[in-house]
């Protein structure tokens, strides 16, 4: 039995957020390139614990810009008696909105890069990690890999 599920959202939301799936990854690959043009390429999160430093980092960050918002919107709820400070209030709102809708993307994206190094990448089992060790072996001691036919 299949279970049909409605999407109630109006037409614009529903855009808006595809389009903001397509920034987070525009902003995680001028991430990484940026990175890579400056010399320091971005490694792979190899561990949960990585993972939670990364995103704790960007978490911290995303707390810092709402609370700027936060403050502006006190700020504004102070003045609805005052009309000329309003507008300038309003730019203060705006401008914290975005920097925390930037904070966010950027959240995103490391999420993304969290999800791609460490949920889709496939494991290797024990036999392809002994099968590496090998190859790497013969690598590093070419001498030892000569045919075995010419010792004879």
């Amino acid at each position: 039995m299949q279970q049909l599920e409605f999407d109630l959202r109006l037409d614009y939301e529903r855009n808006l957020k595809d389009n903001l799936i397509t920034v987070a990854k525009f902003a995680q690959e001028q991430m990484k390139q940026d990175l890579y043009d400056n010399g320091r390429p971005l490694k792979t999160v190899e561990s949960e614990q990585e993972a939670y430093g990364i995103a704790a980092q960007q978490y911290i960050k995303v707390g810092g810009k709402a609370k700027m918002l936060k403050g502006g919107m006190d700020d504004f709820l102070k003045l609805l008696d005052a009309d000329g400070e309003v507008t300038q209030v309003a730019g203060t709102i705006y401008n914290a909105a975005i920097e925390l809708a930037q904070e966010s993307i950027l959240m995103a994206a490391q999420a993304s890069r969290i999800l791609s190094d460490l949920y889709y990448q496939t494991p290797k089992t024990p036999m392809e990690e002994y099968l590496d060790a090998q190859d790497l072996e013969t690598q590093e001691d070419p001498e030892d890999a000569e045919d075995p036919e010419e010792n004879n």
